[in-house]
């Protein structure tokens, strides 16, 4: 039995200062409904495929010609207009020799001569550009019917510095991650995250297992002719069968080995030999601010082995598990979405350093994800693969129910506080005592509180997980129990050995040690 479920009380009443609410264990939800439509603005553009014709003509007149065409026409008439304006005509002007007309002759032939070499040569220039133009025209409306592509262009796997690029981290890594599909033989509604099933009040079984949800994994480990899966205990827990597919899409059979609620971390294991095993690197050398890589099934086996890549926010974060542990998880900004739980978390050098786990899913948030640490899955895995459940964890032996739950718990929390106890809203009210815990022999019995262990008052109840944690098995720890007799509260001081917690892992293995 689990050191803290949440089970109700029964059999023994209670006394009359308890009054439990009467909604207890309703859980309420709503979803933001505030999503908007975009208003997209679409721009066109349009090419015209011809060149603009010259809208500039050229006339017929030149420097060399009048409006007519003719080349000269010598004025009409001159002497006697002259004479009829009254001036007398000029005498004539002495002729020039012969030698002088043969010299003036020679220099305009040289000149006419000089021009149209240079014309000529123009021409031939301006006829070789046009041959080029033409024929690059006619070269490129030929090659334009066989397109090929460059080769040259291919994937850069690694970057000037020799280090991986996402592509690289892709390509290294891709055949070790794999995509899970999960069947229970309850009847159950389709969920990604497996959390819960909806049976509507209907716990009848089918004959055949039924697909109840989809999740990721990652090839972990190979020994004795299994290949082990790691994974997240909420994809498996609910499921009584299970496929696992490769990224090849081969599809094996594969079996629970075990999971732990506590770590949300879950093995399963398949008949093969051979396949590509992950490499895990050393969770607690992580930095924020490192790139990363998350690669899963979002959405199911329709999206499998999806990338996609960010950087580590924070570590350390304190996260619950499904049965309230607080578990301190890397917070990255990679997208991290239903399906994708079970699924790695790399490092630039595509090694596993973590295994995701959750997303804060709600509209005020956006990338905030979270994954287990490699070091905690890998010590988990190990543990419940020889053992079937977590080796050398310590608790109580107890089951309880928080004081909150009481209707009345306002006033017995000032009742304690006048003894001392301040916030103290962690407390625990016993239900049961396990036969086999250190305080089955003690003086504590059901509804007794536990309002403080080892001194420290319980203001939440991560106050006793957090001391159960840094507990083994065989520890003694000091309660403080507080007792209501008479319609008042008395106090006492028990000591207590842990005891080895079996408690939230599951095992269908046959805890040999394979």
């Amino acid at each position: 039995m689990s050191d803290f479920d949440n089970e109700k009380t029964g059999g023994q009443e209670r006394p009359d200062y308890y009054q439990p609410n009467q909604n207890e264990g309703q859980t309420y939800y709503t979803p933001h409904q505030n999503e908007q439509a975009d208003n997209n603005t679409t721009y066109h553009y349009s090419y015209a495929g011809k060149a603009q014709e010259n809208q500039e003509s050229y006339s017929n007149t030149s420097n060399y010609s009048s409006g007519n065409g003719n080349y000269y026409q010598p004025p009409q008439n001159d002497n006697k207009q002259n004479a009829e304006n009254g001036n007398s005509p000029k005498p004539p002007k002495k002729k020039p020799s012969a030698g002088k007309i043969v010299a003036i002759i020679l220099v305009i032939c040289a000149f006419v001569a000089a021009v149209g070499i240079v014309l000529s040569t123009t021409g031939v220039i301006d006829d070789s550009k046009n041959s080029q133009n033409n024929s690059s025209t006619s070269q490129s409306q030929d090659s334009g019917s066989d397109v090929k592509t460059n080769d040259s262009n291919s994937v850069q796997t690694k970057d000037s510095s020799g280090n991986l690029t996402v592509a690289g981290v892709a390509k290294k890594v891709m055949d070790s991650c794999v995509g899970i599909t999960v069947y229970s033989e309850k009847q159950a509604s389709y969920n990604y995250f497996y959390n819960y099933g909806n049976n509507d009040g209907n716990n009848s079984s089918n004959s055949d297992p039924e697909k109840s949800g989809e999740g990721s994994g990652i090839i972990m480990s190979e020994k004795n002719g299994k290949t082990y899966i790691l994974t997240c205990a909420h994809v498996i827990s609910e499921g009584t069968k299970f496929t696992v597919t490769l990224n090849n899409k081969k599809e094996y059979d594969a079996k629970m080995v075990a999971y732990d609620s506590q770590t949300d971390i879950g093995v399963l294991s398949i008949d093969a030999t051979g396949l590509q095993v992950a490499e895990f690197a050393n969770s607690d050398n992580l930095a924020v601010g490192e790139q990363v890589i998350a690669i899963g099934c979002p959405g199911g086996l329709e999206f499998m082995n999806s990338l996609t890549s960010g950087y580590i926010s924070a570590l350390d974060r304190p996260i619950s598990s499904n049965i309230g542990y607080d578990n301190k998880c890397i917070q990255v900004d990679a997208a991290i979405n239903p399906g994708n739980s079970g699924g790695a978390l790399f490092n630039m050098q595509g090694q596993v350093i973590g295994v995701n786990s959750s997303k804060i899913a709600a509209t005020e948030y956006e990338g905030m994800g979270f994954a287990v640490p490699s070091d905690t899955a890998i010590a988990t895995a190990n543990s419940l693969i020889k053992s079937g459940y977590v080796e050398g964890r310590a608790k109580l032996g107890i089951t309880y129910l928080p004081l909150t739950k009481y209707s009345n718990y306002s006033a017995i929390l000032s009742a304690l506080e006048e003894k001392g106890y301040k916030n103290a809203q962690g407390t625990m009210v016993i239900n049961s005592v396990d036969g086999s815990s250190d305080l089955a022999s003690k003086d504590v019995k059901q509804y007794d509180m536990i309002v403080a262990i080892n001194g420290k008052t319980m203001t939440s109840t991560d106050v006793l997980t957090s001391v159960l944690a840094d507990s083994k098995p065989g520890d003694t720890v000091k309660l403080t129990i507080a007792r209501i007799e008479n319609n008042s509260i008395k106090t006492s001081t028990v000591e207590c050995k842990l005891m080895e917690s079996k408690g939230d892992s599951s095992s269908q293995s046959n805890s040999s040690g394979e």
